[in-house]
Formats: structure tokens, sequence, C-alpha cells
């Protein structure tokens, strides 16, 4: 029987994402539990790229994923673009440097693995032999007994062959952190594939030799990979090397219950952050879908992650994606960002929206109305429309509010109260870290402007709902948008007197 056991600090952590596509959020959260416990233990966080997959890895996925990770935050002590003491960090280079064959070579001398000459069409086959008779699908060791001299002259004639690990007879248990104890019956196993015909290393052939090599102390990953470290655990027997200590955590599930996929929506980091999600939300979100903290608080920076993050409190439940908790926490991020992080952060996703802005000043509060509703960045681009393009009146709808008896009265009401509306500054400055500075003088003329003409409009019987909408629709040919307040100081005096009086014509 074998187990994995806790290791001694310092502690060393790895995160080996497989260069086939782009970083996933399931991928991110298991890189964040792995940074997350390198820097509560003082440890280390390794970035290991497992490329053996030639067909599927490219360089450009590499890149993204490296991107994805120094966008997130999650930056790694020993790696690509980092070296370290454990270099190549790629796995097709530490191949290429005969790595994992010097490790095969010692499992065949001590007839701890063999050569297979078995077709992919036989192996087909006794695969669904296996389903037909409801049993696991494993190799029944047909060429277990071939000899050393056989095999060598079959490869001299030029014979494609794997090699496999001889799997011994005996239970294997797994000691995990998050999920405790589970045994494999090593009669399911079967024995496993260690170099393709290719000369390639299997994943879990090169993640062990990978893992002593760079003395990884602590492997963090999705529970799919549960009956992978029961053969790993295999390998570091037949290598009499101690494993390091496991951690399983669960993976991402859709809302319908089933693995988070392309059908649900938006999956990858790359994905989110073109929607404007930022990434302090995207990573604290992650965290708290297995991982609760002790003080039960929701929105947290990395730095008190580090701080708080304990494997012994990460759920092994399934982990439910719920984009609703997520723009909630994305919000609170969005409102806590300064008015200079704010304008970085946002420029992007305003493009053409604000060409009308940026020359008249008024970007300073058109970005500040945006920042109090926006739920992701994308959302500025439609908000900050209605500070310069004005949608048609065509008496349709909603919009016919403003035709009738008390839409009109609100109209006049406010027309008549625009000598009150005193704007502090002129919008002709192109300077905006100094608008920005003065906007909120002009934010609260405003507001205090719409406080006295409600008291007006009540005086009259009109409700202050009916206010904020008649002024709206006249303002923004819109039922919703950005606050009043926000729309009149970045509309000027000027603007705002036109659009009412052109209203005010509309509605007869």
């Amino acid at each position: 029987m074998i187990s994995g056991h806790s290791l001694p600090t310092p502690v060393r952590v790895r995160f080996a994402p497989s260069p086939t596509g782009t970083l996933h959020v399931g991928s991110a959260r298991t890189a964040l539990y792995n940074y997350l416990c390198a820097r509560h233990q003082h440890g280390i966080f390794v970035l290991r790229i497992e490329d053996t997959d030639a067909a599927r890895s490219t360089r450009d996925f590499e890149q993204s994923i490296l991107d994805d990770l120094a966008w997130l935050g999650l930056e790694w002590d020993e790696g690509l673009d980092k070296g370290g003491d454990f270099a190549p960090y790629r796995q097709s280079e530490r191949a290429a440097a005969g790595l994992y064959a010097g490790y095969a070579g010692r499992f065949l001398d001590e007839s701890k693995a063999y050569h297979c000459f078995c077709s992919q069409g036989r192996l087909e086959q006794l695969k669904q032999e296996c389903l037909s008779r409801n049993e696991m699908p494993k190799y029944d060791r047909r060429c277990a007994a071939i000899s050393r001299d056989q095999a060598e002259a079959k490869l001299a004639a030029g014979e494609p062959a794997t090699i496999r690990f001889r799997v011994p007879d005996g239970d294997v248990t797994v000691d995990d952190l998050i999920h405790g104890r589970t045994v494999f019956p090593s009669g399911v196993i079967g024995d496993f594939i260690i170099i393709r015909s290719d000369g390639a290393p299997s994943y879990n052939f090169a993640a062990v030799v990978d893992d002593i090599e760079m003395q990884i102390t602590h492997v963090i990953r999705g529970e799919d990979h549960l009956t992978n470290t029961a053969r790993q655990l295999l390998i570091y027997r037949a290598l009499a090397k101690e494993p390091p200590s496991f951690a399983h955590h669960s993976l991402i599930m859709g809302p319908d219950g089933g693995k988070l996929s392309k059908r649900h929506g938006a999956t990858s980091v790359g994905d989110f952050k073109r929607l404007g999600y930022l990434p302090g939300a995207i990573i604290n979100y992650l965290a708290l879908l297995s991982w609760s903290p002790v003080a039960g608080k929701e929105k947290l920076s990395l730095e008190e992650m580090e701080q708080q993050f304990e494997l012994t409190r990460v759920a092994k439940s399934p982990a439910i994606f719920d984009i609703q908790k997520l723009n909630w926490l994305n919000g609170l991020y969005i409102r806590g960002l300064d008015a200079a992080a704010f304008h970085a952060a946002v420029e992007p996703f305003l493009q053409d929206a604000a060409a009308g802005l940026s020359s008249s000043g008024r970007l300073a509060v058109a970005e500040a109305a945006v920042q109090t509703s926006a739920v992701t960045l994308a959302d500025a681009g439609p908000l900050v429309k209605d500070f310069f393009r004005m949608a048609p009146l065509r008496g349709e709808g909603e919009e016919v509010e403003i035709r009738d008896e008390q839409g009109r009265k609100v109209l006049e009401l406010a027309i008549g109260m625009l000598d009150k509306l005193t704007l502090s500054y002129e919008w002709d400055s192109d300077d905006y870290m100094s608008l920005s500075l003065k906007a909120p003088d002009d934010i609260a003329a405003a507001r205090d402007w719409i406080g006295k003409l409600k008291k007006v409009c009540q005086q009259d019987g009109i409700p202050a709902k009916r206010l904020y909408r008649t002024l709206r629709i006249a303002l923004t040919g819109r039922t919703s948008g950005p606050e009043l307040v926000y729309l009149l100081a970045g509309l000027g005096s000027d603007t705002v007197r036109e659009r009412l009086r052109s209203a005010l014509a509309f509605a007869g």
C-alpha cells in the first residue's frame, strides 16, 4: 500500500498548463490555489509548460497563458521568462535532453516496464471487449512476457512500440488533503503507457519525473486527476521516491450541473477580460468557489487571500459558477477604483463612444457616471453615448409620457428653474486629470438642482419617479442610463437647456 505524505518546508508548488488552448477559468483557479499556497507558506510557485503533445501545443497558446496569468497578478517565482535552478521549464526541451528516456531506461533495466508492440487497432478492440463485459478498460499484458532480447530485435526491425509500466499487485491509497483517503485496487488500473511510440513521455510519467527533479512538495489540481494520482504514486514507489502531498479541488460546474464549458458562455480568462471584468474580481470570485476565508468576508484583495489561504478550508463539494455573483463582485471592484485607475481601465472600452467627449472635457463626468452603475467595463460605451448622442424622440412606448399633462409640467418647471443650475467651470479643457478633480463640484451642483426641482414638482402633485423619468427621456431619448445628476453635469447648462426646450416643443 502506498500513499501521499506531507513534506517539510520550503513548500514548492507548480502550475503546469498544457499550451493546447487558452487559459480556462478552471485552470486559472488551479493556478490561483497553487499561488496562494506558496505565498501563505512563504514557498516557491513554479510555472512549468507541459507541451509534449506536439500536435496541439503552440507557442501562441503558451504566450496567451503567460499573459493571462500576469494580468491576473499571479507572478511565478520560477519558470518561463524567470529561469531557476531546475531549467528548462518546458517538457519538450526536457524530453529533447533525454530526461524521460533515461528514467524509462532504468525501468526497463529493472523489469518495471516493458515494450508493447500492440497496434492501435488491437488496443481499441480490447477496450470494446472490456466495455461489453461492463469492465474497466485495461491492457491485458499481452506483451509483458516478451523478453528484453526479443523486444530489442523487434525494435531493430523497425516495429513501433510504446513502453508500459508494469503495475504491481496491491492497493494504491491516495491520502488527499481535500478529499481524504481514496483506495484504488491495482487490478483496475492496468499497465499504462509511460513512453509513446513517437518517443514522447506520457502525462503521468513526465509529471512525476519533473515533480521529482523540481523538488515539488505539494501538487494542487482538479479532482479529475485523482485516478492519475494513483498511477503516479506507483511510479514514485518504483523510483523509491517520497511523493508530494496531493490536494484535488472540485471542478467548476455550470448552472445546469455539467462541467463548465462554452455552452454556458464565457469560460476563458481572455473571454472575461474582453467582456470588461477586472482581474481582482475574477481572482476573488474564483478563490471563493471552493475556499472560505475564516472571517467570512467576500471581497478580498490578493494580499488578504495570501494571508488567509489554507488548503484545509477548501471544500470538496462541486463549485457552481454563478455569473451573477461574479457580476456583483466586479461591480464592487469597479466602484472601488480611484478616478485615475478607472480611467485607465475603462478607456479601451470607450472607443468611439468617447470621441465626442474628450475634446469637450466631459469625459471625467461621463466616466464618473459609468463607474456608479457599470457591472463590467464593457458597459461603459453605451452609457457614455448619452452624453453626446441623444436618441431621437418618437413618442412611442414609454416616451409618450412626456406628452401628457404631468410630463409637460415637469419640462416647464425644469426650464423655468434652469437659472438655478449653476455649473462651476468650463468644459473646453483637454486636461482629463484636472477635470476629474473638478467634476465633483458640478455633480454636487446638479444634485442640488434636482433636489430643488423635486420639491417644486411635489407641490404640484408630481411624484419624484415621474420627474426623473421625464427628465431622462427629454435628455437622452431613453428611460434608462446614467444617473441624472451625472447627465446634467456632463451635458452642461447649454445642452440641458437645448434638449429640454426641444422635448417641450415635441410634447406640444
